[in-house]
């Protein structure tokens, strides 16, 4: 019985040349296609495949934010495409997730499709996908906040953000009028960030220096940090040595 497979790239005319490919194989059924990771999420969650070939770079909801929408230990066999990113090549290799480089070649598909026919564990090849997934993310600062709120998804571009802050088991992220909340502490945020763009000036609040209008010294070594918002924030003196030396720099 074939392997019911989805094909998820924002280049048609990959899909498609996938798509070719494994019909001459022959031991895969392509069920779907997608361009992009939000219509994927939908359609596997719709039609739960054996396994999902994933572009790893797509505008929106990349290759990796889709990993973090399905729901863990349920989500089929991952085989990532790539034109080549290092970082993420060096991590599929070492947890053994398996991936294809763009342009495609037969005899590569034909190994993938031959480990794909010996069903491993499903809740360990989740593991190693999630494990490799946070390598890559260890190794570039983060590009986007996926936010899962009121049953839909979206991301959340961080060049976007003006400041973070706590909000009780969440955070905050504010992009002008609009506010995000997102189910994760502000220490494991503030550490995938680039911290030549976001400091931290308070135990809960991060701001991106590039939306700071100007600073105001105030009591104790403190400062008042105006954003072009009109917004004010608080620095504390613990994080105000820090702040001064991000915006000289």
């Amino acid at each position: 019985m074939p392997l019911r497979a989805v094909v998820v790239d924002d280049e048609q005319l990959a899909r498609e040349e996938l798509c070719y490919m494994l019909e001459q194989i022959g031991q895969v059924e392509v069920i779907a296609q997608a361009g992009n990771g939000l219509e994927a999420v939908g359609i596997v969650e719709r039609l739960a495949p054996d396994v999902l070939f994933l572009d790893v770079q797509m505008p929106g909801l990349d290759g990796f934010d889709v990993v973090d929408a399905l729901e863990p230990g349920k989500h089929p066999d991952i085989v990532f495409v790539t034109a080549y990113d290092r970082y993420a090549v060096r991590a599929f290799d070492v947890h053994a997730v398996d991936y294809l480089l763009k342009p495609f070649e037969h005899a590569r598909l034909r190994k993938t499709l031959e480990r794909l026919s010996v069903r491993s564990d499903t809740r360990e090849a989740g593991r190693r996908v999630h494990a490799a997934v946070e390598s890559v993310r260890a190794q570039r600062p983060l590009r986007r906040v996926l936010i899962k709120a009121s049953g839909r998804i979206y991301a959340v571009r961080v060049e976007d953000i003006d400041y973070i802050d706590v909000a009780g088991h969440y955070v905050e992220l504010h992009t002008g009028a609009a506010t995000h909340l997102v189910r994760t502490s502000i220490g494991s945020l503030e550490a995938r960030l680039d911290s030549s763009r976001f400091v931290r000036i308070h135990r809960s609040v991060i701001v991106n220096i590039d939306r700071i209008r100007e600073l105001r010294p105030a009591f104790h070594g403190e400062f008042v940090v105006s954003l072009h918002t009109d917004r004010r924030l608080r620095c504390s003196r613990t994080y105000a040595e820090r702040l001064t030396k991000a915006m000289g720099s």
